[in-house]
């Protein structure tokens, strides 16, 4: 009697299991993690870590996911602050910068725009508890710099970015008169009137600064690549979007030649190893000062002061 009751409730916890998988539960005490995006993968519970970049601590507390498939997910804000760059969604997609964006993913696709250069990562950015997270490897590929997990001391590790070999080839490609310059030049139908130019930037002073910025025809915001981008497009010579794309078009002119209209480049302190890349770019106006926008109060007249030119990398002339 007491083995047929044995059976019985036997029988009865099998069939409870059974619903509960196919219910979507599990025979199990483990919780399933809120994770916003459909994945193949299942990541074990959230701990908490802290994040380096170099010897030097960032954030602690953070909470990161691990699989048993050796992928660890770190949290992409803390990661963009971790580097002193904004973090800017919409929807989905996210963007990485200073005054512009500088890394680009999209949570669920592979591929990832380092300025305006797509790159194919190898994991897709996902949600974990609405929050956009990737993995380590992705991360090393996106940034070109490792990105390693220390299990032992629950650390995320950023190595400092080393943008020198990035400047090199950025300063090559600038020296060159190849295929960039010549289409830029191809698509100046005549020859820009720097002044004309000018006077039409400065009807957008004031202009408010959105890092990130969409069209300005339908947001009436820039950020500092959007707003050359789009002074430029109305005299018929099509940037690209970025500022470190566009520091790779044009012919490269000596800060001691800087003509009206030259685009001037800088790159953002505190960022980088050698701090020697691409962060911001601006119009020459003349007479020592340049128009560009970041923060408040928008698009405003900078003077080309000592502050500006020890951050000053290089400017280039585009029509």
């Amino acid at each position: 009697m007491i083995l047929q009751k044995k059976t019985q409730w036997q029988v009865v916890l099998t069939t409870l299991c059974i619903t509960m998988i196919f219910m979507g539960g599990g025979c199990t005490n483990k919780q399933t993690q809120n994770i916003g995006a459909p994945t193949t993968t299942h990541a074990q519970a959230g701990q908490n870590a802290s994040m380096f970049v170099a010897d030097n601590s960032t954030f602690s507390n953070v909470k990161v996911y691990s699989e048993t498939n050796g992928l660890v997910w770190v949290p992409l804000e803390e990661t963009s602050a971790s580097i002193d760059f904004d973090l800017h969604y919409v929807g989905d997609s996210f963007s990485m910068g200073a005054t512009d964006p500088v890394y680009s993913v999209k949570v669920n696709q592979t591929q990832a725009l380092v300025g305006d250069k797509p790159i194919e990562l190898p994991q897709a950015p996902r949600l974990f508890d609405h929050k956009p997270y990737m993995t380590t490897q992705a991360l090393s590929i996106l940034m070109g710099t490792p990105v390693n997990w220390n299990a032992q001391n629950s650390q995320v590790v950023f190595n400092p970015i080393n943008d020198s070999t990035l400047s090199e080839q950025q300063n090559a490609s600038a020296q060159q008169s190849g295929s960039s310059t010549e289409q830029i030049q191809s698509l100046s139908v005549n020859n820009v009137d720097k002044s004309n130019l000018i006077s039409y930037a400065q009807n957008f002073l004031g202009t408010p600064y959105s890092f990130s910025s969409g069209p300005y025809d339908s947001t009436h915001t820039f950020d500092c690549s959007s707003f050359v981008q789009y002074v430029y497009s109305h005299f018929g010579v099509n940037l690209p979007r970025s500022s470190q794309s566009q520091a790779q078009v044009g012919q490269t002119v000596d800060i001691n030649n800087l003509q009206t209209g030259d685009l001037m480049f800088f790159y953002t302190p505190g960022r980088f190893a050698s701090n020697r890349i691409v962060g911001h770019v601006g119009i020459y106006a003349g007479n020592g000062r340049f128009i560009n926008t970041y923060g408040q109060p928008g698009v405003t007249f900078t003077d080309f002061n000592t502050y500006w030119r020890g951050r000053f990398l290089l400017a280039k002339r585009v029509a």
